[in-house]
């Protein structure tokens, strides 16, 4: 009977601070306990929705990027086409329209731009794969030639190579696919001749005058190898398979590392995605071809699944078109695991969460809200300012010692990052004065310094290197050297023996061969060198020090010889040394005067 009236006084001998604290923490605890539990019960049942709302955002992300990137020519179309109308381009001035054509590829990312006429005459602007850009021209005075000409920084055209008898216009699709379609109109994906990885469309518009009369075409060049390069550069989840197709099923780009083409002998095709190295979109490929046939099918976004190597695989597969014709298929492939570990990373933070929770109801229990909240309110006003850029935030002290730590680290973090950006900038000054200084020392270097590929060409070389070979200008030499070791090396094996020694130590010291000259003369030169190889081991260039020893090795030759003169004389003298020797001794006297005792006289009769 004591028991009952003692259970409500219990109440009254608690302490405040307990009152308040054991609610709430009675509650995150089983809040943990609950939202843990059916945070991973929903999130396992949740999969294919996490998988679709992945991918559905990696297939906006992509249609975006796919409407901007591929709108770009047909910008630059339209803008040549009303400067045309306008009357700021002229077609019968392909000098300009060189020159044109040579600035709007310094502002768009775009491969080549053009313009064709009936006559068979061409001016376009391209850039290369080392960024350079060239101009090309087929005269309105003389189609039947076809030149080539690089540039300067502003656009000048420079030297110039001849191309003979270029192909007829209206065999180029660019062109024909224009003027018979009488509008903007997009050619076949087609692949360099000279570099099979890159891919290229064409955009091409006819241009008539007033009267709608044809006057040519005029076209820019999408290099569709950068879409692969986005698909990689996506800030999805990283085991996201995703890849594009024309209906016909050859490979447009992917996220993949895998070579987009093969090699067969001599001919360079491309692939189709069923035949991919890589085995997710070769799978991926067969699994949609045997829900829908063909590829051409599938006019609307599909959704299906199937099992590669016992892990399960979610795909997702839109068409996308543009209003010129083009009509692609978006594949994303995301694995089952990529989603399990999410929500295994996701219930991890909800407890943490929790027991977060459970500290601050600890703390509001103890202190009221409002004092909580003004120190904290100043902290995270202070860290947006330093967000937004201004670094010089203070916050004052607080009576209370976890507010006041938050202030310390803060105040700390604050001077920390201000100190972090001052000696950024003072690193960026230093490293500015450190690249002016070396291209001063590279400029200005009494010996030769080069960079060469590994195919033997040079890719820099500074003014003294040209001039040890007799050239006027570095640009020059770089030009016309086109094979080190057949234009320069007097003995071939000479330049194996330099090329196996770097492939064995990964560099050269005191190298010396015989070269040619511009002019075909041969000096002496030595060559101090190394590989130079990225992270992985890959070879990337050479680089060195030439310098010429001619000079030294006549002076080594002239020594050589004196000193052969010099012990014949050396040689001489010790005969003619034992020679006396022998002449002096006793037994040479006493031979001597015996003989000189004989009477040959009596000793014949």
């Amino acid at each position: 009977m004591t028991g009952n009236p003692r259970s409500p006084q219990r109440p009254r001998k608690l302490r405040l601070r307990t009152t308040l604290v054991l609610p709430f923490v009675l509650q995150i605890v089983a809040a943990v306990g609950v939202v843990g539990y059916a945070s991973f019960w929903n999130g396992q049942k949740a999969v294919q929705s996490l998988a679709s709302k992945l991918v559905e955002e990696i297939e906006d992300q992509v249609a975006q990027y796919l409407d901007n990137y591929t709108s770009v020519p047909h910008q630059i179309n339209q803008v040549n086409l009303d400067a045309i109308d306008l009357g700021i381009l002229n077609l019968e001035d392909f000098d300009a329209m060189g020159r044109y054509f040579w600035r709007q590829l310094k502002v768009f990312d775009v491969g080549y731009i053009n313009f064709g006429n009936e006559q068979e005459a061409f001016i376009g602007a391209e850039r290369l794969d080392d960024g350079s850009l060239m101009i090309h021209e087929a005269p309105i005075a003389d189609v039947t030639n076809f030149y080539s000409y690089t540039t300067d920084a502003e656009g000048n055209r420079l030297s110039s190579t001849v191309e003979f008898s270029p192909e007829p216009l209206d065999d180029e699709e660019w062109y024909a696919a224009a003027v018979e379609a009488e509008t903007a109109v997009w050619s076949e994906i087609y692949q360099w001749e000279d570099q099979p990885e890159v891919l290229s469309i064409s955009s091409s518009y006819p241009v008539y005058d007033a009267n709608q009369a044809l006057l040519g075409v005029i076209g820019s060049d999408l290099i569709l190898t950068q879409i692969s390069t986005f698909l990689r550069n996506l800030d999805v989840e990283p085991t996201a398979t995703i890849f594009i197709v024309e209906p016909s099923g050859l490979l447009v780009a992917s996220s993949s590392e895998t070579p987009l083409y093969e090699v067969e002998g001599e001919d360079v095709s491309r692939l189709a995605a069923l035949d991919s190295p890589d085995a997710v979109i070769a799978a991926t490929a067969n699994r949609l071809l045997q829900a829908f046939q063909s590829f051409q099918q599938i006019d609307a976004p599909q959704e299906l699944s199937f099992s590669l190597q016992g892990e399960r695989q979610y795909v997702q597969a839109f068409p996308w078109q543009d209003q010129f014709g083009l009509d692609w298929l978006v594949v994303v492939t995301v694995p089952e695991a990529a989603f399990m570990g999410q929500i295994y990373a996701n219930t991890r933070i909800t407890i943490l969460l929790c027991f977060a929770a459970l500290g601050i109801a600890i703390a509001i229990g103890i202190l009221t809200s409002r004092w909580i909240t003004r120190p904290i309110m100043q902290v995270s006003e202070a860290s947006d300012r330093l967000a937004q850029g201004d670094l010089d935030q203070h916050v004052p002290p607080n009576s209370l010692i976890e507010v006041n730590m938050l202030a310390n680290s803060f105040n700390k973090m604050s001077g920390q990052l201000k100190d972090s950006f001052t000696t950024l900038e003072q690193k960026n000054e230093a490293l500015r004065i450190a690249e002016e200084n070396f291209r001063s020392i590279f400029e200005n270097a009494l010996e030769g310094i080069f960079q060469s590929s590994p195919e033997g060409r040079f890719l820099s070389v500074n003014p003294a290197l040209a001039q040890i070979y007799g050239y006027d200008f570095p640009q020059e030499m770089i030009e016309q050297i086109t094979d080190i070791g057949e234009q320069l090396y007097v003995d071939p094996e000479r330049r194996t023996e330099f090329r196996d020694l770097l492939k064995k130590h990964g560099f050269a010291k005191n190298f010396e061969y015989r070269c040619y000259r511009k002019d075909g003369s041969i000096i002496w030169t030595q060559i101090d060198a190394r590989s130079v190889k990225d992270k992985n081991g890959n070879l990337l260039y050479y680089e060195g020090i030439v310098q010429d020893i001619t000079n030294r090795k006549r002076r080594e030759d002239e020594l050589k010889r004196q000193l052969e003169e010099l012990q014949i004389e050396i040689d001489q003298k010790k005969r003619e040394e034992e020679v006396a020797t022998l002449t002096q001794s006793t037994y040479f006297q006493e031979v001597q005067e015996e003989i000189s005792d004989v009477n040959l006289d009596e000793f014949w009769s």
